[in-house]
């Protein structure tokens, strides 16, 4: 059986870890409570996953680790802010709350970022949003990373350049969290480590097969990500891509252009508030339909009902808080070297 632990614990021993490796405190708290709410949602690759790799930013002093990301221009509607080289949970949600106070004069509001560390799950951000009554678009992509290869190519050329919305209804919010490519780099990087093999032909190798094995994403030259809906209908997931580039490069004025060779991230957030337009309770009763009307749809398999992107990351969300999160088998076993050395005692599993 699968330990089990309190998210309320792994939130607190995180926050420590991250303060004793050098993080002020609140920064520590956000990251912590992002990462864990990720693990919440059921994102187990983009949650306490990346905490060696955060660690490991902060020790060899690539992360900030303290301040505020800095506003480089200021209008009504529309922000743009560099982030310093601040963990990303904290930019996103200083963001977040820079843009939520703008709404009640300025019914959308727009943020572009340059230069954060990663932020990992986007869901966390848009269900925060959505919570509020307020409409979340959030995009993300890393200039100094090239894993994923245009629709016909094989060669990698640009990140995986995930794109979240939240979207609140008279329910259960719809929250989607989708990458542009077939799968992404924490994907492969965990089942290499495991020894098994991706379960679709997700990647392409260095000769242009389609490949399910991890280790085609590492030779030299190496192989590459395909884009959502490879091989058959990858122009779809490519032509997201090139939105998400235009929207967080292109608006943050900063990107592969430059040539950038350092590990970072150009984020776009956009809040819509439902209230500007035709009322915030008109627009929850006709996404709150559209869910159940397509929810209601006869299955083409009985036993697996339709459901609404978020639907499922509720509910295991709901069901962790109260039952305990069920973390990966290699998520603490990858941790504890760095709590043992910080003296930071491991959480405890919930008793059984």
């Amino acid at each position: 059986m699968t330990d089990r632990y309190r998210h309320t614990d792994l939130i607190d021993c995180t926050t420590t870890l991250f303060q004793r490796a050098g993080l002020d405190e609140n920064i520590a708290q956000t990251v912590s409570e992002i990462l864990v709410e990720a693990e919440l949602l059921g994102y187990g690759t983009h949650g306490l996953q990346f905490v060696p790799a955060y660690i490991a930013g902060i020790e060899s002093g690539r992360t900030a680790t303290t301040g505020e990301p800095a506003i480089l221009k200021d209008t009504p509607g529309a922000l743009l802010l560099d982030a310093r080289r601040l963990p990303g949970q904290w930019v996103v949600v200083r963001a977040l709350d820079l843009a939520l106070k703008r709404l009640a004069d300025n019914g959308v509001i727009c943020v572009a970022i340059r230069g954060s560390e990663n932020i990992s799950c986007l869901a966390t951000y848009v269900k925060r949003a959505a919570a509020r009554g307020v409409m979340a678009v959030l995009t993300t992509s890393s200039p100094g990373n090239a894993a994923v290869a245009p629709f016909g190519g094989r060669a990698p050329r640009y990140s995986t350049n995930p794109i979240a919305i939240g979207i609140p209804t008279d329910g259960t919010p719809i929250l989607i969290d989708t990458s542009t490519s077939s799968t992404t780099n924490r994907m492969i990087e965990r089942t290499r480590r495991s020894g098994s093999r991706l379960a679709r032909e997700w990647l392409v190798d260095n000769t242009g097969r389609p490949s399910d094995d991890p280790e085609a994403f590492y030779t030299d030259p190496p192989g590459a990500i395909m884009p959502a809906g490879a091989p058959d209908q990858g122009h779809k997931g490519f032509a997201f891509a090139i939105l998400v580039e235009a929207l967080t490069s292109g608006l943050a004025g900063v990107g592969r252009a430059d040539g950038l060779a350092a590990v970072g991230s150009n984020m776009f957030l956009q809040l819509i508030d439902p209230r500007a337009f035709g009322g915030l309770e008109a627009f929850r009763r006709e996404t709150g339909f559209f869910a159940e009307h397509c929810r209601n749809t006869q299955p083409l398999d009985p036993d697996a009902p339709v459901r609404m992107p978020g639907d499922r990351a509720v509910a295991f969300y709901d069901e962790q808080c109260v039952s305990g999160v069920a973390l990966h088998p290699e998520v603490l076993p990858r941790m504890k070297p760095f709590f043992e050395k910080y003296d930071v005692p491991l959480p405890t599993p919930i008793a059984s």
